[in-house]
């Protein structure tokens, strides 16, 4: 039987035919239109834009749109897709224009024929979501409600906007606007009339093409963890189990496997990230609980590596057919927090120094001939606690950018020779991460890098092993201007393009005073941040309160008003300390109940979980809600230990209560301390203040009274500087101590200085006998740091109190200064000491025959406020002693308390008697005539 012979086929009609039946097998995979293939000219220019998708991606009620790659997805409008020729969930080709980074893409349509008519309105407004990093327009899918779609913008997922490096192209253009505009990114408050100049002039542009032809799949695929510093520290998983590590592995595998169950379309170079949840299932362990907090903890980083077969720019990626490879790690940016995450993180209060800082470190990020000659080495210094990390970390979160945090004091070793090779190791070790920012905490180390018995020449040689270290790390790259040249780039999908990670250092210290000059010139910037404001301790306590569910929305601004009066000098640090401990006050009152778990996936253990019935809604339960008692609780505590350190600042409790008299003293003062704060607008306009206040007169009159009871009424800090503490026998140190209390008192803004005794400590220059002439310097100093109180603002005052103000330096006096002497003297008038009596005995049970008008009179006309004070002091005391020694009263009776002490009339006549003025008449005549002296001389 002979065989039927098989038709002839011309080779251009087979090759026509099999590309037909590739046609329609690829458009019923993915639905590419072939038509498009005949033209290779239809591309559409747009405007770049971000896609905000569900975490969880349950939230897409399409399945279709569900079953695409979420990582480079592409919203459309209908027409752009009707201009490309192609249908939703085609492939096209998305290009950056600036940096020229080609990306392959899957299309969707935004607005389907079924939406209503209006909603491709160009008239709208289009904004729907807050927009991306200031410059790029996003788009919420699914959206909650029907808004107008702008049809010139793309909106591309955060992954492939990032692998396009539109992030870099956004920092140019800020960075080319001006550093106002550059703020905007970090959430910094600016000008409207700026900001909205910013978003408008901004425009990133994406070019789109139709993908002809369907990528091949990879067969294997090599991947790799992305660098990332544990906890902003170099300890990797330290304490971690092996049970528990394999866990985590297992749990890894899992979620790319279920990663790569759709076709996923990669490039070398690209990074991709997964999410895993991995608690240990305890409500007690902190670093799990802070895990729950902050979402970004549960994304790890991954970066593509080699795929075969190699010759393939882009290519698909499924479980089914590649075979997967993952080891090492390799270092790689991430992602801005501002780009791939939609939640709402917490902004710090100083806005400047962040403005500062991001102007300083964005232009190195920007790839250019100029950019890599840049230098940066920045100097971070303000007080202990104020946030110098926080605004690090910030900044750093919102460029995508890693920290890797060392302590300066573990730098310095036994030998100060080894200092400068720790530091090498970790400049060595931080390059590992990079993009990285290099913290170095503790900066003031280097103050006594040297002991002080070694030799200037040690000295000198040590500071500058550490400064060319510095200088080394440090210093740019030099490179041809061609490596940035677009048009040498070799590839459009970017993964030949030559490009430098950088690594930034900035040092974190107290002050940069002290530092030797060798190292401190290694620096290019020094950025200083101050305390915060009043209105900063505002917002800071009502956004801590209120997130947390710890303060009811009802009369909550009167209460933080009321506690952040008594926070005036608080750093950060404290006030996230006086939270922590009113909140711990709560525990008590919850109904904590024990309840068992399940095993869960890493072992067959139970645990005891602790359930509190507390969630972080506001609710008016009032054993979860915090009150005035315990703030002002936690608010006492603090307060004790920051008196711990020396000089802190306080608050005094003395109340005008406990001030007899004096009203014409008090009414100078307050119109000299009060009128300020009160009308800060009033006293903006540049006039030369007086706050300098002078009382002088006899002793025992109530001037320290007095001036404490100022600072208790206008919620002043209060700072009292003895004359003789400030004084030190080493050259220079009695200056250096003059300048730390004007410092303090600068922190903890208002604040008043109280200088007691100031005769003691600034007498008349060259009087003294002192043959090193400390004095006469420490006079000098005092002068300067009054006369800079000039260009602060209108919150800070000095007190002085002196009992000869003849023997102040005269220098001192004149106005600007201690410009408004008060004399605080010795009243005879018996209505005036009534009130003085009054005001000492308000906490004494009086008995009802005591009339303190007749013991004014019977006091002799030189009795002082010590004087009464004593006379008060007797009387009480022998009252209690006579009801100790009365045979008929029991002494372990229950009564028998402070208040039970009934004060007679015989008890103050008969300590009239014993009792003598502690100021003799010739003395006071004295006092009179020097009060005629200076009020003479400043009428």
């Amino acid at each position: 039987m002979v065989e039927r012979r098989k038709p002839l086929v011309l080779s251009s009609t087979k090759a026509l035919i099999n590309s037909l039946l590739n046609s329609s097998r690829t458009q019923e995979i993915h639905g590419i239109d072939r038509n498009s293939q005949s033209s290779g000219d239809e591309s559409v220019l747009l405007r770049a834009g971000i896609l905000r998708l569900p975490k969880d991606r349950k939230g897409i009620s399409d399945a279709k749109v569900a079953s695409f790659d979420d990582s480079a997805l592409v919203g459309l409008p209908t027409s752009v897709l009707k201009k490309l020729s192609i249908t939703s969930g085609s492939l096209i080709f998305v290009k950056n224009v600036e940096t020229n980074i080609k990306r392959i893409g899957q299309a969707f349509v935004l607005d389907p024929p079924s939406a209503p008519e209006h909603f491709c309105d160009n008239n709208l407004p289009f904004s729907q979501s807050p927009p991306a990093m200031i410059v790029f327009p996003s788009y919420s899918y699914p959206p909650d409600q029907l808004v107008p779609l702008d049809q010139e913008v793309a909106y591309v997922s955060p992954l492939l906007a990032f692998n396009l490096r539109l992030h870099v192209s956004c920092f140019k253009s800020l960075v080319h606007q001006g550093t106002e505009t550059l703020a905007s990114l970090f959430e910094v408050k600016v000008d409207e009339d700026t900001n909205g100049k910013g978003k408008k002039a901004s425009i990133i542009s994406l070019r789109l093409e139709p993908c002809v032809e369907l990528p091949r799949y990879a067969s294997h695929l090599r991947i790799s963890f992305v660098k990332i510093p544990e906890c902003g520290t170099l300890e990797s998983l330290k304490g971690s189990s092996s049970i528990e590590a394999e866990d985590r592995q297992e749990m890894i595998d899992l979620a790319l496997q279920n990663y790569f169950e759709k076709d996923r379309y990669l490039t070398r170079g690209d990074l991709f990230f997964i999410y895993i949840n991995w608690t240990c299932k305890s409500s007690l362990c902190i670093p799990c609980g802070q895990k729950m907090q902050n979402d970004n903890n549960d994304i790890i980083y991954f970066k593509v590596m080699a795929m075969e077969p190699s010759d393939e720019r882009v290519l698909r990626v499924n479980r089914t057919k590649t075979a997967l490879v993952l080891g090492g790690s390799v270092p790689s940016a991430v992602p801005p927090n501002s780009l791939i995450s939609m939640s709402k993180e917490f902004v710090p209060l100083q806005g400047d120094t962040v403005k500062n800082l991001a102007s300083i470190l964005t232009p190195p990020l920007c790839p250019s001939a100029l950019s890599s000659k840049f230098k940066v080495a920045v100097m971070l210094y303000g007080l202990p606690g104020c946030g110098k990390r926080t605004v690090i970390k910030y900044v750093a979160s919102r460029l995508g950018l890693h920290v890797v945090e060392y302590n300066c004091y573990n730098l310095m070793a036994s030998s100060e020779r080894k200092t400068s090779i720790a530091l090498v190791e970790a400049f060595k070790t931080a390059r590992r991460y990079s993009p990285a920012i290099l913290l170095l905490r503790h900066f003031e180390a280097f103050r006594n890098l040297v002991s002080q018995m070694g030799s200037p020449l040690d000295q000198v040689g040590i500071n500058a092993e550490v400064a060319s270290v510095i200088r080394e790390f440090t210093e740019p790259v030099m490179e041809d201007e061609d490596i940035y040249s677009e048009e040498n780039s070799t590839s459009d999908f970017g993964d030949e393009i030559v490009s430098k990670h950088p690594l930034l250092l900035v040092a974190a210290a107290d002050s940069s005073e002290g530092l030797p000059p060798t190292i401190r010139r290694c620096f290019t910037h020094e950025i200083g941040m101050g305390p915060l404001t009043e209105e900063q301790r505002a917002e800071m306590l009502s956004q801590s309160l209120h997130v947390s569910g710890l303060l009811p929305n009802a009369a909550s601004d009167d209460l933080i008003k009321d506690i952040v009066g008594q926070t005036s000098g608080f750093m950060p640090r404290d006030m996230c300390a006086v939270i922590a401990d009113a909140g711990a006050s709560l525990i008590p009152r919850q109904d904590i109940q024990f309840d068992k778990v399940e095993p869960g996936n890493f072992g067959e253990k139970r645990s005891v979980v602790l359930k509190p019935e507390l969630d972080n809604k506001p609710c008016d339960d009032a054993s979860q809600v915090l009150g005035k008692e315990d703030l002002a609780k936690a608010l006492e505590r603090s307060k004790k230990r920051n008196a711990s350190a020396l000089g802190t600042p306080k608050v005094p409790n003395v109340k005008w209560e406990d001030v007899g008299g004096l009203e014409d003293v008090k009414k100078s003062i307050l119109d000299t301390v009060q009128l300020p704060l009160l009308h800060k607008d009033l006293f903006s306009s540049g006039l030369r203040k007086r706050s300098g206040v002078l009382l002088y007169g006899p002793p025992g009159t109530g001037k320290t009274l007095l001036a404490k009871a100022v600072a208790t009424e206008c919620s002043l800090n209060f700072l009292s500087v003895k004359g003789p503490e400030l004084i030190n026998m080493y050259i220079g140190e009695s200056e250096k101590n003059v300048r730390d209390i004007f410092q303090k008192a600068r922190s903890a803004r208002p604040c008043v200085i109280f200088f007691d005794e100031l005769d003691s400590l600034a007498p008349a220059r060259g009087a003294s006998g002192d043959s090193g002439g400390v004095m006469d310097r420490v006079v000098s100093q005092m002068l300067a740091e009054i006369d800079g109180l000039n260009d602060s603002s209108q919150d800070l005052f000095i007190i002085g109190a002196s009992n000869r103000p003849d023997l102040i330096d005269p220098a001192l006096l004149r106005p600007g200064r201690f410009d408004k002497l008060l004399y605080v003297g010795v009243n005879s008038d018996p209505s005036y000491r009534e009130r003085v009596l009054k005001a000492l005995t308000r906490k004494f049970k009086l008995h009802e025959d005591v009339s303190l008008y007749s013991i004014a009179k019977r006091c002799p006309s030189n009795f002082t406020g010590a004087d009464m004070y004593a006379l008060c002091a007797d009387a009480w005391f022998h009252a209690a002693k006579r009801k100790v020694l009365d045979p008929s009263s029991d002494s372990n009776c229950a009564d028998d308390q402070a208040n039970s002490v009934a004060v007679e009339y015989d008890d103050f006549v008969k300590v009239l008697g014993e009792l003598s003025p502690s100021l003799s008449l010739a003395e006071l005549k004295k006092y009179e005539l020097l009060r005629d002296q200076f009020e003479g001389s400043s009428r």
